[in-house]
């Protein structure tokens, strides 16, 4: 039996929500996992890390920082770097906010360096692939992200009746902070208020807004239309999990929504430019059945690429090929 280490940051997250979607299909009876949070479980890592053939830490901040005043450097120094794989998931991570919808700073060559002495990484989203890829990251793979398409389905139709306001949802904080510019939600979304019969709704965020994983089928479900208008993404969860849901979806682009979404067909692109997301926003109020027919055609997209019986062998396979030979073979 082989044993894998997977260290998350918190159970409820979003690191955890991929490690359940990945291990769901998971049949080989000759692997095993044990999932830990780094919140809660320090001493276990610490004390058992060595008994494991391989440790996941799915984000690579679980096991590398930089603070203001100094270089890049590595945590968890008592992990052996030779068994350890890791994972790229955003731009934040090490772009200092400068990455937008056209444009990304590459990654500093410190980073480059710290992570290419660990065993292997994987990258959730094309665009983040290729940037690393290119700043000379060779111990790299990509592997999207993906969604639980059992727990996350359409439930309620949506409408055409233009005697209901379009609802149009976002997932995220409302507070007026860096992320706040990230997400683009006062600058953006906010402002679609002012429109006739445009409805938006705030689907969780943090804090006292948190909700569980298992209440957001229900919210997604209350609305019409996703909203992104983040400045980067690596490969939005809540933007795959409203398209499991069967919303369409308009984006900036940026990650992984540049592979998800066929312009008109389950979607639309816009820019961080406020009129023109404003000109969009009322075209499909006014077409209701456009409205319909993106997020069945999106439900349909996810389901063929983006489901967690399709990307979590590509995850399992990331991880088994990366185990090494049993001592003695």
């Amino acid at each position: 039996m082989r044993k894998v280490l997977i260290i998350i940051d918190k159970f409820g997250w979003s690191y955890d929500a991929i490690v359940k979607g990945l291990t769901k299909g998971h049949t080989d009876g000759a692997l095993s996992f044990d999932i830990v949070s780094l919140a809660d479980n320090l001493d276990y890592i610490e004390r058992h890390h060595t008994q494991y053939d391989l440790v996941f830490a799915v984000g690579w901040t679980l096991v590398m920082s930089k603070k203001r005043k100094h270089r890049y450097r590595q945590e968890l120094t008592f992990l052996d770097r030779r068994k350890l794989i890791t994972g790229i998931h955003s731009h934040r991570s090490w772009d200092e906010y400068a990455s937008l919808p056209e444009a990304c700073p590459p990654p500093p060559l410190e980073l480059i360096e710290e992570l290419s002495t660990l065993r292997h990484i994987n990258v959730i989203s094309r665009r983040l692939f290729d940037i690393f890829r290119e700043a000379g990251l060779t111990n790299i793979t990509l592997t999207e992200n993906g969604v639980d398409t059992d727990l996350f389905v359409p439930t309620h139709p949506i409408t055409t009746d233009r005697h209901r306001p379009l609802i149009v949802g976002f997932c995220g904080s409302t507070h007026i902070d860096k992320h706040d510019h990230l997400k683009g939600y006062s600058q953006f979304i906010a402002p679609l208020r002012e429109l006739p019969n445009v409805e938006i709704k705030v689907l969780g965020g943090k804090g006292e807004g948190q909700v569980k994983r298992e209440e957001m089928p229900q919210l997604y479900n209350q609305i019409d239309l996703y909203i992104c208008a983040s400045t980067s993404e690596g490969f939005s969860q809540s933007v795959l999990e409203a398209s499991a849901c069967g919303r369409g979806v308009i984006s900036t682009r940026v990650g992984g929504c540049e592979d998800l979404i066929t312009e008109g067909h389950n979607g639309f692109f816009i820019g961080r430019d406020l009129p023109g997301i404003k000109r969009l926003v009322t075209q499909l109020e006014a077409d209701r059945l456009l409205v319909q027919q993106l997020g069945g055609n999106n439900r349909k997209r996810v389901l063929e690429r983006y489901a967690w019986a399709i990307q979590g062998p590509v995850w399992l396979e990331f991880i088994q090929s990366n185990l090494p030979e049993p001592v003695g073979a």
